[in-house]
């Protein structure tokens, strides 16, 4: 360890001696258009230049992400190295990864997702994660998407151990303006935007826009049961924004935005089965090779065998933001930022897409993945309120800048959610009852949860900044939070009274499921809280105007929680926390070439770690997950990104990241009761999931010398490579999901002959690479393993035109 610590600060070392001396082979001159000293971000919660803030961000803006068709957090990690994303059932549910930093089944985010300085709606969800992330929608008339490398405890809060995401929108300006802009790509893909931007009075200013997008699923579905594509997207979102000068000192901006999203998720796909294991699962393995040749001789690599016959991923959401700022004096600013929400989603889901009958005399339908929401309940039902009292200010002649505030988040259930999943060998359409006439189904049991989660989160914090010199910076942050969460489930069992197709009866309540039975009415209730510090210590240096060094030593903290949806006797896990030890170097130049190039080196401890374990009776074939307090790991990398400008015809983007990690320790129980078979989700020794080793983004943009009167045309080239990643492992298997390779072309032409029209081709993965996005390892317990699947080859057109008081 000490020896890979040495020669990650010799690295360190050596970037910044190169960084600081290269400077003097460049010229000064004034800094050109499209360099990084035009951009602003709000990484400390105020405005900076993106080159002073001592913090490893990636920052998108709104021309970026339109011109690569970004429309989902699964497209943001195309042009953010170092950005993964986790989508467990279909791209609205996807949460971020950083630096290692993931989230597992039933804990909180370790990304933090902001909208508008907002946390993210949480969900609260029975079995099945949603919330917490940058779901449909969000991604449209933005200023900027900001992307923070490391822990964010301080200003942030706790869940931002692997960093922060923050969403900026536009904010309505006093001109009037707007636009509307069309979409058309394969899979028929269909979008349509309008914003209008109005001055209602001297004081009033409004802005209002709509996201709007459908597209066919690439992924087939050949089974006959339920629809033929999954994968698909058809959401509806929009978005109001209205500032009023209360005074000449006093500023109030609310933000309303709501969503509809309504598809048929994302289905897995079998890809890999074995006959050959003893017991069980060679029973079901021996079942699902048929299914698994039948995909492999078909030759498309996006055909799936589902057996739900009404699957749904529904997402409705709203959430409200009001800012008030006093500029009270030159010196002092305070805010108050409130906000509330609401987080509704249904997922009906063949989880594990089995689509094969058992072999017995007659044939058995297997059912062992069907999930659904409860009748006339949703799987997740949230609702969230935050209030945060803030200052900024300056002091000691501009030396001194400071903030600090209060911070109170409550998350209550909007209701009871509810799922509901059949056991092993239960009947084969549950969801509906509408069994196959053509299957005999065997007399199984249906798992039947309800229940609520509560959180409630309260913190203080200030930091602040010192200029010692002109040239070195000390910053000190500290926040304390404080954490309560309180939940409470009833698993019960139900059965069908028959086995006779098409006359199965109605199910009734036979008993508790093997999680719950310690209930003699099958409910588990608990609650818990913790009370943490977090902090940020950093010193900076600017040896000249425009290079600085850092460094940095941090401390994170992601929230334990009561899970009752987990199995019984386990219901509540403790916090995580992480120290972030962090060396960085950002430089802009000009000259004959002009840009930046900024470089960052950190080593990571995570103690406490929550980890899922599995576990399994084998008397009774149930299975159950929970989360435990049982690991240790370490993580440590190197992240760089750089412009080179070398004319206003051609300019050269760059990013890189290289991540190690390792699962240092883990301490899994060795007893749980109602189960017999205890399998930890890793090994010591293992990498951390969703950690690639190796991931860079290289760009090209070429702009043709065209006279003012034809418009600007521009063609930019783009290549993302992203090593081989573990999305899971067990105990005795580890599948990684294969290495990504892809190309990205958007040939933008605006100002069309010299009118407010732009025009313009975008593709990604043009090469048509087959990715995966999760892998989920079933091969010890069911004798096969799934897939989740990454988007083909994805083109189309898109023109906007832009009207404004001018035009």
């Amino acid at each position: 360890m000490i020896g890979r610590k040495y020669r990650m600060a010799l690295l360190a070392t050596a970037s910044i001696q190169f960084i600081v001396s290269g400077q003097a082979a460049f010229a000064q001159a004034a800094p050109e258009a499209g360099t990084t000293d035009a951009i602003i971000v709000t990484a400390r919660r105020t405005e900076e230049r993106l080159q002073d803030v001592p913090i490893s961000v990636a920052v998108v803006n709104q021309e970026r992400l339109s011109k690569s068709n970004i429309v989902s957090a699964e497209d943001l990690a195309r042009v953010v190295p170092g950005l993964n994303v986790q989508s467990r059932y279909s791209a609205e549910q996807s949460t971020f990864s950083i630096r290692g930093f993931s989230q597992e089944l039933r804990t909180s985010s370790s990304v933090g997702t902001y909208f508008g300085e907002v946390v993210a709606p949480r969900g609260g969800g029975v079995s099945l994660q949603g919330g917490d992330g940058a779901g449909p929608g969000s991604l449209f008339d933005l200023q900027s998407v900001q992307v923070l490398k490391g822990p964010q405890g301080t200003l942030f809060g706790r869940n931002t151990t692997g960093g922060a995401v923050l969403l900026t929108p536009k904010k309505p300006t006093s001109r009037f303006e707007g636009y509307v802009e069309g979409s058309y790509g394969n899979y028929d893909m269909r979008r349509i935007q309008a914003v209008v931007n109005a001055p209602v009075t001297s004081w009033a200013r409004l802005r209002i826009g709509i996201d709007r997008q459908t597209r066919d699923g690439f992924e087939h579905n050949v089974s006959g049961i339920g629809p033929r594509d999954f994968a698909n997207v058809d959401y509806t979102a929009a978005r109001g924004s209205l500032v009023l000068d209360v005074t000449p000192d006093i500023e109030n901006y609310t933000i309303v935005s709501y969503l509809h999203s309504s598809n048929n998720g994302s289905s897995a796909q079998l890809f890999r089965a074995n006959g050959n294991i003893p017991g069980a699962a060679g029973t079901f393995g021996r079942a699902a090779v048929p299914q698994v040749n039948r995909l492999n001789a078909s030759g498309d690599p996006y055909q799936i065998e589902q057996h739900l016959s009404n699957p749904l991923s529904l997402t409705k959401q709203l959430q409200i933001i009001n800012t008030t700022a006093w500029h009270a004096t030159d010196n002092l600013t305070v805010k108050n930022i409130a906000s509330y929400s609401t987080f509704k989603q249904i997922l009906r889901q063949d989880i594990f897409a089995t689509n094969f009958g058992l072999p017995l005399n007659p044939p058995a339908f297997l059912s062992t993945s069907i999930s659904f929401n409860a009748d006339n309940l949703y799987t997740n039902d949230q609702r969230n309120f935050t209030e945060e009292l803030q200052a900024q200010g300056n002091a000691l002649d501009g030396k001194l800048n400071y903030q600090g505030g209060l911070y109170f988040e409550h998350s209550t259930p909007g209701g009871r959610s509810g799922s509901m999943s059949p056991s092993n060998g239960a009947p084969c359409q549950v969801g509906p009852y509408d069994l196959l006439a053509q299957q005999r189904c065997l007399q199984g049991t249906v798992n039947f949860t309800t229940g609520t989660i509560e959180y409630i989160n309260m913190a203080s914090y200030a930091q602040a900044t010192y200029a010692v010199t002109d040239k070195f910076k000390l910053t000190g942050g500290l926040r304390y939070t404080y954490d309560r969460s309180r939940g409470s489930a009833t698993g019960q069992l139900a059965r069908f009274s028959s086995t006779i197709p098409g006359a199965y009866g109605v199910a009734t309540i036979v008993g508790c499921q093997a999680a719950y039975v310690a209930s003699a009415t099958c409910t588990v209730s608990e609650r818990t809280s913790s009370k943490r510090p977090t902090w940020t210590l950093n010193a900076s240096y600017n040896p000249t105007q425009d290079v600085m060094v850092y460094g940095t030593y941090s401390r994170g903290y992601r929230q334990g929680a009561s899970s009752p949806f987990s199995a019984g006797g386990n219901v509540t896990f403790g916090p995580e926390k992480v120290d972030n030890f962090e060396l960085g170097a950002k430089a802009s130049f000009q000259g004959a070439v002009s840009g930046h190039f900024n470089m960052a080196g950190f080593y990571s401890n995570l103690t406490n770690q929550q980890l899922q374990i599995g576990l399994l009776s084998s008397q009774t074939g149930q299975t159950a997950t929970s989360i435990f307090n049982a690991g240790k790991s370490r993580i440590y990398g190197v992240e760089f990104d750089g412009t080179l400008i070398f004319s206003r015809f051609f300019r050269i983007d760059g990013s890189g990241t290289y991540l190690n990690t390792k699962l240092k320790t883990i301490n899994a129980p060795t007893t749980f009761p109602g189960f017999d078979v205890i399998q930890p989700s890793a090994l010591a020794g293992d990498e951390l999931a969703y950690s690639p080793k190796w991931g860079t983004n290289i760009s090209g943009t070429v702009t043709l010398p065209t006279p003012a009167e034809i418009g600007k045309v521009e063609l930019t080239v783009a290549y993302r490579y992203n090593a081989s990643y573990a999305t899971s492992a067990s105990s005795t298997t580890s599948i990684r999901a294969s290495a990504v390779s892809q190309l990205d072309l958007n040939l933008d032409w605006r100002n069309v002959a010299g009118k407010p029209i732009d025009l313009a081709f975008f593709g990604s993965n043009l090469t048509n690479q087959f990715t995966q996005t999760l892998i989920t390892p079933l091969f010890n317990n069911f004798g096969f393993d799934t897939r989740n699947l990454g988007a083909p080859r994805m083109y189309g057109v898109r023109m906007k035109v832009r009207f404004s008081a001018d035009k």
